[in-house]
């Protein structure tokens, strides 16, 4: 196996006994590139050519008031099968959240739990009172990986063999789109919605 380790993220998070920071929830920061996995037991059949593709969630700060999983940053796993043999990718998805707070080296924005004012953002859903982790689902869509967040955010892309950050898909409403858009096998189309605070109060769209 060869192994890449990618340059490592600023985290301010310490040493903590929270329950959905430790045990089965403790955070992964490395970010790497893990080409031609052993195969402990048994074989990879050579028939196989796809991506398996896992979206989790990990803090990366020390929370502004109460900490839920909902609001780690959105990480992608990735295991890239073909000819017998399989690779593994992992990044963060880099957000605009998730570039704000590097840059800041901190958190900005409080969480799900937290009451007004708790973010140092002002407003209300993504982007505003609370950061677009784009954490929650993960579709692919004419070939591309697209990774959404419950509260309407951006929909990020990306490259799903590479993980390659194509940045937000440039059919995204003004709002956002909710998680968990599908993609009809058939026709190729994806349906999404969302849910905001201006007029008309909800899209739905066709790409």
């Amino acid at each position: 196996m060869k192994l890449e380790r990618l340059e490592p993220v600023k985290t301010s998070l310490g040493a903590t006994n929270h329950p959905y920071m430790t045990g089965a929830w403790t955070p992964q920061w490395e970010e790497v590139t893990a080409l031609d996995l052993d195969v402990i037991e048994g074989a990879i059949p050579t028939d196989i050519d796809g991506v398996y593709l896992r979206n989790t969630e990990n803090p990366l700060h020390q929370p502004l008031g109460r900490y839920h999983p909902f609001d780690g940053d959105g990480m992608l796993h990735q295991i890239d099968i073909k000819d017998g043999k399989a690779d593994y990718r992992n990044r963060f998805i880099r957000t605009r959240g998730f570039v704000a707070e590097q840059i800041a080296e901190g958190a900005l924005w409080g969480g799900i739990q937290d009451g007004p004012g708790t973010s140092k953002r002002p407003g209300f859903g993504a982007h505003e009172g609370l950061k677009d982790s784009s954490s929650t689902d993960v579709v692919i869509h004419n070939g591309k990986a697209v990774s959404t967040f419950y509260q309407c955010g951006e929909a990020y892309m990306l490259d799903p063999e590479t993980m390659e950050q194509l940045g937000v898909a440039s059919w995204v409403p003004l709002d956002g789109v909710s998680a968990h858009p599908k993609t009809d096998e058939r026709t190729g189309e994806m349906l999404f919605f969302n849910y905001s605070k201006h007029a008309p109060y909800m899209h739905y769209g066709v790409i």
